[in-house]
């Protein structure tokens, strides 16, 4: 049996991204359904926030509710490079327009409330629900799908892509394109009883770097504790033996990570995930965008996914609804959006990238605020970059970048590494 529907905007996807676009979309007056593929709650990776996502959760109407989860509070995170013995410790920044502190989440709690303050503003919610096609023509977009069994065909005037790593669009009309030397592997579980660090420093994400790669360590609420290790995909195609086996392996090289797991439980199977960046074309097109993932996906070791999606989710938003305002759904109406995503991305891809030079790490873990650099860092790292961009922010980063390229001299001179850990 088929059934028809009609609404203004259609959504593919019900994580943080199209939850955030269909709510600002209802709330701006459109009809709006939303199709999610999974049943929530979910397991789901990437449980660590930016502090700009406050203000963001603010502005959607969903703070409060997410203030009452119960989530491990933020503060800074812990970095420690186990071949140099350098570390160092930052916290975020006081006086800006978002707080100094944020949220390690599990991701199944986090997406779901925001899914379901999504039905609270109207949104139509189907789910599980598996979108199998999707046809564009001048008067508007039909979209194929099936729930419960029942293939349902949905016919609206716009179609947002928020359909995450899966990218929906891309793989059907579009490409993806893989970033240079940032495609890794993930291993990753979860952890109880894990060693935590005394008062302000609990909530502090460490990031931890070894010859193998690196490993991400979250403390979550209930005593829980999201460890991952990143890994070259070559490490993970020579290694003889299972994924379990090869993340236990990892565990025992990393000199920090086996000190602080102790004699902690794990509470879950070893999970892995790889492809670790890429970018999707097209962003927009005639009557259609993509939000968070479905645009791009950035390397996590700063902890910008979650915010990345949802503030997309909030711009399309503000696009789509100017669209409506004037009847025009054409891909150059929504040039603006796209611009303004990839200006917002930039500056996490050139961090990650720069992270891996043994020149900008010697500075990155020796941090000294000359010029402001160390306020510029915190500024990206919070995610203000994408929201606000100040000259003396990106005048401090592009003396950090020089003073990098300086060392890169410095230390080939003195026969020490210079090519980036991508390589290693």
């Amino acid at each position: 049996m088929t059934s028809v529907a009609t609404h203004d905007v259609v959504v593919v996807g019900g994580g943080p991204g199209g939850s955030t676009v269909a709510t600002h979309l209802a709330r701006g007056g459109l009809s709006v359904a939303l199709f999610e593929r999974e049943v929530f709650p979910r397991f789901k990776v990437g449980e660590s926030l930016v502090p700009a996502t406050m203000l963001l959760l603010k502005r959607l109407g969903v703070l409060e509710s997410i203030e009452r989860g119960g989530f491990q509070v933020k503060y800074g995170a812990t970095f420690h490079d186990q071949e140099t013995a350098l570390g160092t410790e930052f916290y975020f920044l006081k006086g800006m327009p978002w707080p100094e502190w944020t949220y390690n989440v599990q991701r199944a709690e986090f997406d779901t409330i925001l899914l379901d303050h999504a039905r609270k503003q109207g949104v139509h919610v189907v789910q599980p629900a598996t979108v199998h096609g999707v046809a564009f023509d001048a008067a508007g977009v039909t979209v194929e799908a099936e729930a419960d069994g029942e293939r349902v065909t949905h016919r609206a005037r716009f179609l947002v892509d928020a359909s995450g790593r899966d990218s929906f669009l891309a793989a059907r009309v579009g490409q993806r394109t893989r970033v240079p030397n940032l495609g890794k592997v993930a291993l990753f579980a979860y952890y109880r009883g894990a060693d935590r660090f005394p008062g302000q420093g609990e909530g502090n994400v460490r990031l931890y770097l070894f010859d193998g790669g690196w490993f991400w360590w979250i403390p979550l609420s209930h005593d829980l504790t999201s460890i991952g290790a990143v890994l070259h995909a070559r490490t993970v195609r020579e290694f003889d033996g299972s994924p379990e086996e090869l993340f236990l392996h990892m565990v025992q090289r990393c000199d920090k990570v086996r000190d602080h797991v102790g004699s902690a439980e794990r509470t879950t199977p070893v999970y892995r995930t790889a492809n670790f960046a890429y970018t999707n074309a097209p962003v927009v097109g005639d009557r259609f965008l993509a939000v968070g993932d479905a645009v791009a996906f950035v390397d996590p070791i700063f902890s910008s996914g979650v915010f990345i999606a949802i503030r997309t989710g909030e711009l399309a938003a503000e696009a789509v609804l100017k669209a409506f305002a004037d009847g025009r759904f054409a891909a150059r109406r929504f040039a603006r959006y796209e611009r303004q995503v990839w200006r917002g991305v930039a500056p996490f891809f050139t961090f990650i990238n720069k992270y891996y030079e043994p020149a900008f790490l010697d500075l990155f873990l020796k941090p000294r605020n000359i010029f402001g650099m160390v306020t510029a860092v915190l500024n990206v790292l919070s995610g203000g970059a994408f929201i606000r961009y100040p000259w003396r922010v990106r005048v401090s980063l592009r003396l950090l970048f020089g003073l990098a390229r300086i060392n890169t001299w410095v230390r080939r001179r003195r026969g020490l590494p210079v090519e980036s850990r991508l390589e290693w």
